[in-house]
């Protein structure tokens, strides 16, 4: 570890703050911003290969960063919700580090236009492959169901390239034991792209799902950038403890052919 794990709560609010404004600068001025989180003894690489302000408020919530003071302050309002993390849906409850719970106040989107909560799993009993997106498109949450987006998404027609005809429809996923779920339960995105989602993120209990549906055996991830930027930024413990592919994403802007994806696919969930 190049730098400090553990810092009294007024340089954690320090920290906190060039972390939001790390946030929505631009690279140049990124550069600036960590030069003067590193002089305050934080590394990011000691715990990720990039971080935003979630992540380090999420970091210090698990006890993977140790508060010196931490008790001394506990009265202040803005300590207390800095320090706590909650969503009404349990299924969302945040697990990171050492897996606590992490509960309290709901979390507040720091983008309330464009905060974009994703849906709740698709697993039964029987899942036995769980395939893991990024964040639902807005069509998706407008349907309420993933991968709806068609004409800008082949993630059904891979499907039924691998498994056949049928409909697009979570029962056709149960009968061939496939469960999709996201890493992210929401986040601050413009739109529908991945390349948009700006801070306010908060990932899905993943563990906890794992945990529920032992059947599960393997985790494929839809995609080699964002989609596995987030799982290794959240849930990077679960590579020693599942099998985990990672699969060139079914977006139609990644420039694979169709025929070489299937092929690709076809190898992991076959």
């Amino acid at each position: 570890m190049k730098g400090r794990d553990t810092f009294t709560m007024a340089v954690i609010k320090e920290l906190y703050q060039l972390f939001l404004q790390k946030d929505n600068a631009d690279y140049n001025e990124q550069k600036s911003i960590r030069r003067k989180i590193r002089k305050k003894g934080f590394y990011i690489s000691d715990f990720a290969k990039d971080m935003n302000s979630t992540d380090f408020r999420l970091l210090c919530i698990s006890g993977r960063i140790t508060i010196t003071d931490k008790d001394k302050y506990m009265k202040s309002d803005d300590v207390a919700e800095f320090l706590c993390n909650n969503d009404d849906n349990q299924s969302n409850e945040i697990r990171l580090g050492n897996n606590e719970n992490l509960c309290s106040k709901n979390a507040k989107p720091q983008d309330t236009e464009n905060f974009k909560e994703g849906l709740g799993p698709w697993v039964d009993e029987l899942s036995e492959i769980l395939i893991l997106g990024s964040l639902p498109s807005d069509v998706s949450l407008r349907e309420q169901a993933y991968y709806q987006n068609k004409s800008k998404n082949s993630f059904w027609k891979l499907m039924h390239g691998l498994f056949g005809e049928g409909p697009d429809s979570k029962e056709f996923l149960m009968k061939h034991h496939i469960a999709l779920w996201d890493c992210l339960a929401a986040a601050n995105r413009e739109g529908s792209l991945d390349s948009n989602i700006l801070g306010g993120e908060r990932p899905n209990n993943i563990q906890q799902l794992l945990e529920s549906h032992p059947s599960i055996r393997r985790i494929v991830i839809n995609g080699k950038s964002k989609a596995k930027g987030y799982f290794d930024r959240y849930f990077s413990d679960l590579y020693s403890h599942i099998d985990v592919k990672i699969v060139s994403s079914s977006s139609n802007a990644n420039s694979i052919e169709f025929e070489a994806k299937l092929e690709e696919w076809k190898k992991i969930l076959k």
